[in-house]
């Protein structure tokens, strides 16, 4: 196939793939964008819930565990998150159904760190627009479309669709001479409406073109985590968390959740517990993640796995104890969120995601004012060709004169 064909082709793939999916790529990145300050959005929408006014020192994690204990009686606590910042809360996620159901009800609750007062509760699992809820729905649509398992499989095929319109659009304005370099990020503001918005979709893409394949490719190896593992995996090692080993000696001779916190933070000092994992079943092993400054994962980048018998560490996965595989999986999710580079990594993404919006409607403007150019043309040309015809018709149909040698001697008899 000649270049002026497959050029042809590629800008065909870019522009029915923006027209069939653009409504679902602008979403998704909207959602996208607003998840990047999902913890400050989810604080100023619930003060009641997330925000502490006391100063004060905080609470042990310890102390909390126990006031959680007491406060859901024999509920299980999945989750402890530590707070972060002065106006930062503990935050528990607790099982309080009863152990017989297949699945518990699962509530948030949140507590001062100050004094240890319970902020209040709101439902792990349910969605809505309400404020409680919002950003947990807009988490899982994001993720899964609302849809579970299926939905999050429709999300990583669309992702690999929106890396083609990616793709296929960088190819359609790539200059094929080095004096279009300019043109490329060039905006003509005194061109017609049509030029203009052009020059934004064609401008804005190319700028913003790394940020959108970076983005689309780890989200959708995100959805498909496992295997996007045991790919890894083939060329280095990325290794599961350990199983716990079993063991005869009583539960009330193992060391207490605080015991565990010390031995933990003592064993890393100048890293901060940012949160930690809970065994709601034994024999099974406490999760702590680890902060030191300048780390690029939310949570941290030191994840400790401890035997809840003994306190022993079963696994340690940080910077000096990671593998080339498991650095590449651990380096996903900070690269999607834009956490890996502070704030302007933030800003990058926030705005990567607000990107589909701008690219599709000026994408799609430009699309349809062409395509009705298009036709007023062919409609202009339909009918130059039916009055052409009908001219020709005409002409046909007039017959010529009769010439003749009597009609010539009439012609001479007659007076002037």
């Amino acid at each position: 196939m000649p270049a002026q064909g497959r050029r042809r082709l590629w800008v065909l793939i870019h522009r029915w793939l923006g027209v069939g999916l653009g409504v679902w790529f602008a979403l998704v990145g909207i959602t996208g964008s607003i998840l990047v300050y999902e913890v400050p959005i989810d604080a100023f929408l619930n003060p009641q819930l997330l925000r502490n006014t006391l100063p004060g020192p905080w609470l042990s994690p310890e102390t909390i565990h126990d006031r959680v204990t007491r406060e859901f009686g024999p509920a299980r606590i999945e989750r402890l998150t530590l707070p972060a910042a002065p106006a930062d809360v503990y935050r528990a996620i607790v099982r309080v159904g009863p152990r017989v159901r297949i699945a518990p009800a699962r509530v948030e609750a949140t507590f001062n760190p100050v004094n240890g007062e319970l902020l209040g509760t709101r439902d792990a699992a349910a969605r809505g627009l309400a404020r409680p809820h919002l950003m947990k729905t807009i988490y899982d649509f994001h993720r899964n479309v609302l849809l579970g398992n299926a939905g999050s499989n429709l999300v990583g095929i669309a992702g690999f669709l929106m890396l083609a319109s990616a793709l296929t659009g960088m190819y359609a304005a790539w200059p094929r001479q080095r004096s279009g370099w300019k043109r490329l990020v060039t905006v003509k503001l005194r061109a017609n409406a049509t030029r203009l918005l052009f020059d934004i979709h064609r401008s804005l893409g190319s700028v913003i073109c790394l940020l959108l394949l970076l983005a689309t490719v780890t989200g959708s190896t995100l959805v498909y985590l496992n295997y996007a593992r045991d790919l890894v995996g083939l060329f280095s090692k990325v290794a599961p968390f350990p199983v716990v080993p079993w063991r005869d000696d009583p539960q009330a001779s193992w060391p207490s959740f605080g015991e565990l916190v010390e031995q933990v933070q003592a064993a890393h000092p100048g890293q901060t517990i940012t949160e930690i994992h809970i065994p709601t079943r034994l024999p099974g092993g406490y999760l702590f993640y680890l902060r030191a400054p300048g780390d690029v994962h939310r949570l941290g980048d030191t994840l400790v796995w401890v035997d809840p018998a003994t306190g022993d560490s079963l696994l340690e996965r940080g910077d000096r104890t990671r593998t080339a595989g498991e650095t590449f999986m651990h380096w996903l999710f900070p690269l999607h969120s834009g956490t890996a580079f502070g704030t302007p990594g933030l800003v990058a993404m926030f705005a990567t995601g607000l990107a589909p919006l701008l690219l599709i409607s000026t994408g799609l403007w430009v699309w349809l004012r062409k395509r009705r150019a298009a036709q007023i043309e062919l409609r202009r040309r339909s009918e130059q060709e039916t009055l052409a015809s009908r001219e020709r018709t005409a002409e046909r149909s007039v017959s010529p004169p009769v010439s003749t040698p009597f009609a010539a001697g009439i012609a001479r008899a007659a007076p002037e």
